[in-house]
């Protein structure tokens, strides 16, 4: 499956964001400025297959490197753990990345079966918890953003559905306690992503909404990218309708596979995403364990720096 990371809309976006773009033998390689003069280059969720000739790829990137000074360059392939892939980006120079930018472990539903057979496979509280949704009277609305962002007079004192769905990410980040993005990011990623590959669901209980999630479509996958959930009567299950909500859009646009994203790796019960997990598990499917990022230093004095100075920022 080819990645929406690898698409032309995608750097289009990440270019936005203050990002620079190069396209290296198939594969487009992000780069990022940093202090101090310095850049570091990163290829998103690359399919294995389509670096047919590691050496050589890496040869063209040697000339970027220079020109960008770059401290090093993050491959990330998107295929799931094998010991021969691994053993050839060792082969090549390539080290463990110490922290990843897209998930590694991830939750990933089959979704070309029918929506009969998706709810059987799914955890019985799962099922359960969709039919209190439903009993509830939760109303998923699937919704365009598209047309609101590129509006240029908008209803006064209205919400948008961007606005819904942001402050709804907002709410959630502030009572876990994580980072967020900026409204201008999601403005941008609308603006750049063509209608087909990205769409908003809002789910409402009484008119009020509940709960958000951001999703992409790409080659076949569906994956949720963001999300956002109140505490207010949390009894009717918001959230669940939304993901079930997003599973039969997914099918409807033709995709196979429902990406949920980062998990706890199954030997980690005490790792941040616990929760998460737990809750991500009742939609059913299975754990994926990606080959995930690699790195290929360039100036190991400035990567030590570098991942030092990462690891201070994000504690």
């Amino acid at each position: 499956m080819k990645s929406l990371l690898q698409t032309q809309e995608w750097v289009n976006f990440k270019v936005s964001q203050g990002w620079k773009s190069h396209h290296i033998e198939g594969v487009f390689v992000l780069e990022k400025p940093l202090p101090w003069g310095k850049s570091f280059l990163y290829a998103p969720e690359v399919e294995y297959k389509t670096i047919t000739n590691l050496q050589i790829f890496l040869q063209k990137l040697q000339e970027i490197a220079e020109i960008s000074h770059s401290i090093f360059f993050r491959l990330e392939i998107l295929d799931e753990k094998r010991p021969e892939i691994i053993e050839n980006l060792k082969k090549r120079g390539f080290i463990k990345a110490f922290e990843e930018l897209q998930p590694e472990w991830r939750q990933m539903i089959d979704i070309g079966k029918s929506e009969e057979e998706i709810l059987a496979q799914m955890k019985p509280k799962g099922r359960y918890n969709i039919r209190v949704a439903e009993r509830h009277g939760c109303k998923a609305e699937i919704v365009n953003p598209q047309s609101e962002t590129n509006s240029q007079s908008p209803a006064a004192n209205s919400k948008n559905n961007l606005d819904i769905f942001y402050d709804l990410y907002c709410q959630t980040a502030k009572y876990q306690k994580i980072s967020r993005r900026p409204k201008r990011y999601f403005e941008e990623m609308l603006k750049k992503l063509p209608a087909q590959k990205i769409a908003i669901i809002i789910v409402k209980y009484q008119n009020q909404p509940l709960a958000a999630l951001l999703l992409t479509f790409s080659d076949g996958v569906a994956s949720y990218l963001y999300g956002g959930t109140s505490r207010w009567r949390r009894e009717v299950m918001a959230p669940y309708a939304a993901h079930w909500a997003a599973i039969r859009e997914a099918k409807k646009r033709g995709c196979q596979i429902y990406d949920l994203l980062a998990v706890a790796p199954p030997d980690q019960p005490n790792h941040k995403y616990r929760n998460l997990t737990f809750f991500k598990e009742q939609f059913g499917g299975r754990k994926v364990n990606l080959v995930g990022s690699w790195d290929y230093i360039y100036k190991p004095i400035w990567y030590k720096i570098f991942k030092a100075t990462e690891k201070f920022r994000r504690k």
